[in-house]
């Protein structure tokens, strides 16, 4: 007489979560994919120097005066909306497709972010953001007791 072990079981609930977990990756994708038109949020790229940040972010499609760069508090925020409208006739039929895209991406800047030192530029579809850093506000300080 067989008898069914107890790992027997687990090993077939193991097999049945990385099937679920295979086919969410199919559906979802791996959050690795490259940046595409119809996706909500741009990819950036953040660096640092002793003098400086640089966020550079992609853009494609969009032109300057489509995107608005803001901050409030420590937060960078970068959002485009495009409207394209093409119009194409062939004798008494009219086609027209009418494209809508927007995006927006929120960053928390560091706490030596100089806010008041952003600059922006746009070139070939790459917004570059510069931000100046200060000395950080001092993060607190003993308090001697009398």
């Amino acid at each position: 007489m067989d008898r069914e072990s107890p790992l027997d079981s687990m090993e077939a609930w193991f097999d049945r979560m990385s099937k679920q977990f295979g086919t969410a990756a199919d559906r979802w994708g791996t959050g690795l994919e490259p940046w595409t038109q119809g996706m909500d949020q741009p990819r950036i790229d953040m660096a640092e120097t002793d003098a400086e940040y640089t966020i550079v972010a992609d853009m494609p499609g969009f032109a300057t005066d489509d995107i608005e760069v803001y901050v409030t508090d420590r937060t960078l925020a970068i959002e485009a909306e495009q409207r394209e409208e093409m119009v194409a006739s062939e004798s008494n039929y009219i086609q027209q497709e009418r494209s809508h895209q927007s995006l927006s991406r929120r960053i928390t800047l560091p706490n030596d972010a100089d806010t008041e030192a952003i600059t922006a530029s746009m070139e070939d579809g790459v917004l570059r953001l510069t931000v100046g850093r200060v000395e950080p506000l001092d993060s607190g300080h003993r308090i001697d007791i009398e």
